[in-house]
């Protein structure tokens, strides 16, 4: 389902709504008054709103912003902080902030997003629209750092990063039988070994890179859509924290169609736009394109194999609430086992740990023989 698309009428006596209706004319230059207000569904905190020159808005309520209100990660503070930042950059216009009630008041951008586009049609037309963007906010963040440092939200520093790192990804190692056997075939003991060591070192070298200020919050239902005029905007810049921009870049381009009984696992990336995206970023960050592509490989793969055992470990209990968001789970495995098949560079090391989970016919040389790591 699009972020804002199916849009439901509310109840107009709800006071909120009325404050809503009261202050969107007031936001934008000229003298219109609210036609229309839709609440979203499962975004009960944002709405539409249709101005009588056809003029759309989107108001959005931090409910959680009294807790963190006048503190250095201030919610409504941090929004405006990043998008007078990124003015310019492909991010909606940020019109008002009203502080009494907490509501932001957007442009609107339109009515789907990268998830929805990516189920709907299966295009990738807008992969490297997606990753020009993405590049253009990261470089901001990255410019900007002494500036969205001190901003960083509780239990996003640098050393947080690092150890939900390590707690998300040590299991990995331990379940490399399970994962490599369910999704590729039955496995030696020797080989698991070597898959493990060459696993290991990845996690290693991925978690030793340097993090760069960003959102916390990227994910293909955070690039918003408008398939008229092509456009697209990234959203949610309220919390800041230390991230890889591979990982944010990776989980920004996957759709998962949650919750669809259709929905499916799809990458918008390809080798071509890994390395697009690394020659982009080699010009703001003091990595070689070679180096940067290799890091987007690995975290391609290690997100993608985390989602692997999370739905196999959901497999184990028909009632796990995961099996309700991601529906079709024997045909998401496979998806998964494709995408993890699939390289993004020419890295030696990630390229091996890839072949682990592509079908091979009998007799095909074992990626893993001899001389391999």
């Amino acid at each position: 389902m699009s972020r804002h698309s199916h849009s439901m009428r509310v109840d107009p006596t709800d006071p909120l709504v009325e404050a809503i209706r009261r202050i969107a004319p007031t936001v934008v230059p000229g003298d219109f008054a609210v036609t229309h207000i839709h609440s979203i569904p499962g975004h009960p905190n944002v709405w539409k709103i249709t101005l009588r020159n056809a003029f759309h808005l989107i108001a959005k309520q931090h409910v959680f912003a009294p807790l963190a209100r006048d503190k250095a990660h201030d919610l409504l503070d941090v929004e405006q902080l990043a998008h007078a930042r990124l003015c310019g950059a492909p991010v909606p216009r940020l019109y008002a902030v009203d502080t009494d009630l907490d509501l932001v008041f957007f442009e609107w951008c339109g009515d789907q997003t990268l998830d929805d586009i990516c189920q709907d049609s299966g295009e990738s037309d807008y992969g490297r629209p997606a990753v020009d963007a993405f590049c253009r906010i990261q470089s901001r963040f990255h410019a900007d750092t002494g500036v969205f440092a001190p901003r960083t939200f509780p239990g996003c520093h640098r050393p947080d990063l690092v150890r939900s790192w390590r707690r998300a990804t040590q299991p990995l190692l331990r379940d490399v039988p399970r994962l490599a056997e369910r999704l590729s075939g039955p496995v030696g003991a020797d080989r698991i070994a070597r898959i493990r060591k060459a696993l290991s070192d990845l996690l290693g070298d991925l978690g030793r890179a340097a993090p760069l200020p960003g959102p916390t919050d990227y994910h293909a239902r955070n690039i918003v859509i408008n398939p008229a005029d092509r456009t697209l905007r990234f959203i949610e810049f309220s919390k800041i924290g230390w991230d890889w921009p591979e990982r944010r870049l990776t989980q920004y381009t996957t759709a998962n169609g949650a919750g669809r009984p259709d929905g499916r696992f799809c990458s918008a990336l390809t080798p071509a736009l890994a390395t697009h995206y690394a020659s982009l970023a080699s010009e703001y960050r003091a990595e070689t394109a070679v180096e940067i592509a290799a890091r987007l490989d690995g975290h391609h793969f290690v997100f993608h194999l985390l989602a692997a055992r999370s739905l196999l470990d959901a497999l184990r209990d028909p009632n796990h609430p995961l099996l309700n968001a991601w529906r079709n789970p024997v045909a998401r495995l496979e998806q998964l086992r494709r995408i993890l098949a699939t390289p993004l560079s020419t890295d030696p090391d990630t390229s091996q740990l890839r072949a682990c989970f592509r079908r091979q016919p009998l007799r095909r040389p074992d990626p893993w023989k001899d001389g391999s790591p």
